[in-house]
C-alpha cells in the first residue's frame, strides 16, 4: 500500500531536505560522539523544535487510520514504523543535518536506516523493563567482569531519539539509561533497577526538539507514564552497511516506488535507504 494510496504523501519535486534542523559543526558532533562512547548515551538539546508539533498531529492521524493496521505500519497501539513511507516530512528527516553526519561520524560513509518508527505512548503505558534492543552483540563469560574500558565496545547499530513532547520529570516517562552498562558484556541485573559500575539509572529529560543519542547495548527502559499527557518518541536507527534493514516483510521488501522517486535527485538519500553501490558479498 503506497503513501499516495493513503493520501498522507506531500507532492514536493524534487526530493530536498528541510532546513528546519538545528546545525552542529563537525567538531561539537565528535565530542558529543566520545561522551556517546563512553556513557552508551548522549543528550542534545534544540535540534528540531519548531517542528515537533506538526509532527505530532500527523503521527496522530497515522494512529486514526486503520488502514494501516492492514499495511502494518501499525505494530501495536504504541509503536507505527516505516514512516518515512507515509509522509514526505519523515523521509526528509532520515536524511537531514545533524542526523545523516552523526549516523556516518558513528557507522561510517556507507551507513543506512535499518528502521524509522514512533512511539506514541499514553498516560498509564510504557516498555518500562530495563533491557538492551534485539540480542546482546558482545557477551562476556562469567569470568570475565566486563569489557576493557580502555577499548571501545564495538558499534554496529546507534538510534537517534527524537522528543516530539516535553518530557520535563520523571512522572513523564522519561528514557532511562544505566551509563556504561553497555561494557557489562551482560543483560540487566535487575529488570526494574539495575546498577552497573555501582550507579543506578539516569533519566534523560528535555524539550520537544531535543535528541538523544542511544546505543541499544546501554540497558535502558521508557519510565512509567505517570503524566496526564502522552508521550511522543521518534526513533531513527542507523546500521553499517553489512547490518540488514529492518523493514517488514524484510527479504521480502521492496522500496515503494513514490519514495524511490522522491530521492531520484539526492544520492546521500539513496544511500541512506539502502541504495548502495556494489561492495562485498555481492
Amino acid at each position: 500500500m503506497s503513501a499516495s494510496t493513503l493520501d498522507h504523501s506531500t507532492s514536493r519535486e524534487p526530493h530536498t531536505v528541510s532546513t528546519a534542523c538545528a546545525s552542529l559543526h563537525h567538531d561539537e558532533i565528535a565530542r558529543l560522539c566520545e561522551v556517546f562512547h563512553r556513557e552508551g548515551f548522549v543528550h542534545i538539546p534544540g535540534i528540531i523544535p519548531g517542528r515537533a508539533p506538526a509532527l505530532r498531529a500527523t503521527i496522530d492521524r497515522f494512529f486514526a487510520d486503520q488502514r494501516l493496521v492492514a499495511s502494518h505500519h501499525r505494530n501495536d497501539d504504541i509503536v507505527m514504523v516505516r514512516l518515512f513511507e507515509l509522509d514526505d516530512e519523515f523521509l526528509d528527516l532520515v536524511s537531514a543535518e545533524p542526523f545523516i553526519s552523526i549516523a556516518e561520524h558513528l557507522l561510517g560513509e556507507q551507513c543506512h536506516l535499518i528502521a524509522q518508527n514512533v512511539v506514541r505512548n499514553p498516560p498509564g503505558r510504557a516498555i518500562d523493563h530495563f533491557h538492551v534492543d534485539d540480542e546482546l552483540h558482545t557477551p562476556l563469560p562469567a569470568e570475565i567482569a566486563a569489557h576493557d574500558p580502555r577499548m571501545r565496545v564495538p558499534l554496529h547499530v546507534f538510534t537517534i531519539q527524537i522528543l516530539l513532547s516535553d518530557v520535563p520529570d520523571v512522572a513523564h516517562g522519561p528514557t532511562q539509561f544505566v551509563p556504561g552498562s553497555h561494557y557489562s558484556g551482560r543483560l540487566p541485573d535487575d529488570p526494574h533497577a539495575p546498577t552497573w559500575g555501582g550507579t543506578g539509572a539516569r533519566s534523560i529529560l528535555g524539550k520537544a526538539g531535543d535528541i538523544y543519542l542511544h546505543n541499544g547495548q546501554c540497558w535502558h527502559r521508557g519510565a512509567p507514564n505517570a503524566s496526564d499527557q502522552t508521550r511522543y518518541l521518534l526513533q531513527h536507527a542507523y546500521g553499517k552497511r553489512w547490518v540488514a534493514q529492518r523493514f517488514y516483510p524484510f527479504t521480502g521488501y521492496t522500496l515503494p516506488e513514490h519514495v524511490r522517486s522522491r530521492i531520484s535527485h539526492d544520492p546521500r538519500a539513496q544511500r541512506i535507504l539502502g541504495q548502495h553501490p556494489k561492495g562485498a558479498y555481492g
